[in-house]
């Protein structure tokens, strides 16, 4: 071969070859068809494929979640740590259905734009989203309000993260005899998904903490996770210790992939498809373990 044909051939294959990067992408629209379509455990079924493979996906399901023995103090050396979670923990102990009035009354005392509204909705919902990927429980859509909509109708437009396999939390609120009948059989033989679903539903609230010091509202994320644990059935006593165990994990993954998070953040509040959003966290895992 001639040193021409050597380099022409060079050529091609630079040409042909893909990043993982490229091959990261292409998998992941292929991801958004099947989530499009509403093939759920299709595409859950893909990014597990997906998982482990060189240069695709990494971060999904790479998360551990730390023992229940340990003391919050054994789990962290960190001062401001301890006291994030211990902020975290009231927060969720003085919820109530009696206290969520009085908060919502106040809240509309506070004169907040609709710019700043949407901002912490949109870093509120990123927090679900990521706790969730990184447990290894896959986003399945997601909504974010536009300024305009919040504008006309601040106090009723949220956003909201739906998962595959918490499709029975999609109408908890007007599915009460369904979840007395079913979710408490379901639960104790999923420690594991019960142990998942209880970062992610704080991992708003704690996004929130981390970036303001304090919790906007959303407390239906609160009065969720209070009702799966009593038709789980916990006493009071193992509620507030479970609370905390989930508080304290879901402090430590949002702490520790701040960088991924922004990035989420900034992908959904564009409304970037699932595939992008999921992009946006491999690359910024990547980045920080160069």
């Amino acid at each position: 071969m001639s040193f021409t044909s050597y380099l022409q051939a060079s050529r091609l294959t630079v040409i042909g070859a893909k990043s993982p990067v490229d091959r990261r992408r292409r998998a992941l629209e292929r991801v958004d068809k099947e989530l499009s379509r509403g093939n759920y455990e299709s595409a859950l079924s893909l990014v597990k494929q997906l998982k482990g493979k060189h240069g695709v996906l990494s971060a999904f399901g790479s998360a551990k979640l730390l023992p229940k023995k340990l003391t919050v103090l054994e789990k962290f050396d960190r001062p401001e740590l301890v006291s994030l979670i211990d902020s975290v923990s009231r927060s969720i102990e003085s919820v109530s259905s009696e206290e969520i009035s009085v908060r919502i009354s106040k809240e509309d005392e506070t004169k907040t734009s609709p710019e700043e509204d949407w901002f912490s909705i949109v870093q509120h919902e990123s927090g679900h989203f990521l706790v969730g990927y990184l447990l290894g429980v896959l986003p399945r859509r997601y909504e974010i309000p536009n300024v305009e909509d919040m504008r006309h109708n601040v106090s009723s437009v949220t956003g909201r993260v739906e998962f595959v396999g918490f499709e029975f939390l999609k109408e908890v609120g007007a599915a009460n005899q369904f979840m007395q009948d079913h979710v408490h059989t379901r639960y104790k033989h999923s420690i594991e998904t019960l142990n998942n679903f209880s970062c992610v539903i704080l991992g708003g609230m704690v996004t929130e903490h981390i970036l303001f010091g304090y919790s906007q509202g959303f407390y239906s994320d609160v009065d969720k996770l209070n009702n799966v644990l009593r038709w789980r059935g916990l006493t009071e006593s193992e509620k507030e210790d479970h609370i905390r165990w989930a508080a304290s994990n879901t402090v430590s993954l949002l702490h520790s992939h701040s960088e991924a998070r922004a990035s989420l953040a900034e992908a959904m509040s564009k409304t970037k498809p699932i595939g992008a959003c999921i992009e946006a966290i491999e690359s910024a895992i990547s980045r920080h373990q160069m």
